[in-house]
């Protein structure tokens, strides 16, 4: 079994903090998705955000069977974005292309690969003078290992490199990543206290500058079904998250965000209704 990508190292952490299917999204603007399935097995999904007075649109096309999958997004900047992906080329090895719509520049490949004790993936852009990504982990029981590189042929130069270390047990994960070429630290943690409830925090020190921000964030599921979720930044923010499902299938979020060390400021509040 291959161990755990660079990109998923402290992945539990990244989803409370930054949001995820499973412990949810803050979402601060009014959002609506409408989600149907073809008889063929093509997902639609038409998505609506208001932003100030502008409501910006999407519409997603996907499909997936065994061997490969495809999706194609009209975004609201009316670039279309599409992807396609071949598992299982060969034994481990995954190959996935995407391009943005008109600009042709943007198109490139990725090759994943897993085996015993090795992850790699590697993106590279279909130009004369691509630039070159990529991530490699390894680990032994619950410790990975792993780095990115970006490449720059037209520089010839290393545009990025970032290192990570994680502990990934059962019902908890530490991470510590080096990035932004070695002028940022990241410590992360999460741990599910119960199966209804899990806490994460994150640390981030700048090394040139030494400054330092971190966040706290709670999660849990309610007797309800239900979801709620907190976030407490050292600023002084503090994000709050309810979202349940409705009987008839809706899923309904309600985000709201307050400056906890000054009350009189306005707060800000949204949600998001996802029909399906």
């Amino acid at each position: 079994m291959a161990p755990t990508a660079f990109a998923d190292i402290g992945k539990a952490a990244k989803g409370l903090l930054s949001g995820d299917k499973a412990t949810g999204s803050f979402q601060f603007d009014p959002k609506l998705s409408v989600t149907s399935t073809t008889s063929s097995g093509v997902a639609l999904t038409a998505t609506a955000v208001q932003k100030a007075d502008k409501v910006e649109a999407t519409l997603k096309a996907a499909y997936a069977a065994k061997k490969y999958s495809v999706d194609v997004a009209l975004g609201a900047d009316n670039k279309v974005t599409a992807t396609a992906s071949l598992n299982e080329v060969a034994p481990g090895v995954k190959l996935s292309s995407s391009i943005v719509v008109p600009d042709v520049t943007t198109a490139k490949v990725t090759l994943d690969y897993g085996m015993p004790y090795l992850s790699l993936k590697s993106t590279i852009g279909l130009t004369a003078t691509p630039v070159v990504d990529i991530a490699a982990s390894t680990g032994y029981q619950s410790f990975v290992l792993g780095g990115e590189a970006s490449i720059d042929t037209a520089k010839s130069a290393l545009t990025k490199y970032n290192v990570a270390l994680g502990y990934h047990a059962a019902d908890f994960q530490v991470a510590a990543l080096l990035a932004d070429q070695a002028k940022t630290v990241k410590l992360s943690y999460s741990h599910n206290l119960t199966p209804a409830s899990t806490v994460g925090a994150e640390v981030v020190r700048k090394l040139a500058t030494s400054d330092t921000t971190f966040a706290l964030a709670y999660a849990r599921k309610l007797s309800t079904g239900a979801l709620a979720k907190f976030k407490l930044e050292n600023s002084g923010l503090l994000s709050a998250l309810y979202e349940t499902k409705l009987a008839s299938g809706e899923k309904v979020t309600g985000s709201l965000q307050l400056q906890a060390t000054n009350l009189s400021a306005a707060p800000k509040y949204g949600f998001a209704v996802d029909l399906a």
